[in-house]
């Protein structure tokens, strides 16, 4: 597996709700969006040999590229419904 499909699929995710969480749990709902931008900005580095207009034009990569993108912002979502949770069970408890 390469160094960008951990980053991708798994630590990009994990860290931007860990930030948002500790920094600013009102601004929580941003970690899919903050986290889907450094996605781009990655595969936009990563693939810059074979070009990213190559990409959007070839449609076997403009594919893969767009269940990427959508699998790296479900990912994202999901992991930010749990922090949603853990901030409500941490509210709670506070009470």
């Amino acid at each position: 597996m390469d160094w960008f499909n951990v980053l991708i699929f798994g630590m990009i995710q994990f860290f931007t709700v860990i930030v948002v969480f500790v920094v600013k749990r009102k601004l929580l709902w941003t970690a899919p969006l903050i986290s889907s931008m450094l996605a781009f900005i990655i595969y936009v580095i990563e693939l810059e040999p074979m070009g990213i207009l190559t990409v959007f034009n070839n449609n076997e990569w403009r594919g893969f590229f767009v269940l990427a993108m959508l699998m790296h912002f479900v990912i994202a979502a999901v992991m930010t419904a749990i922090a949603y949770l853990i901030a409500y069970i941490l509210k709670r408890r506070q009470m």
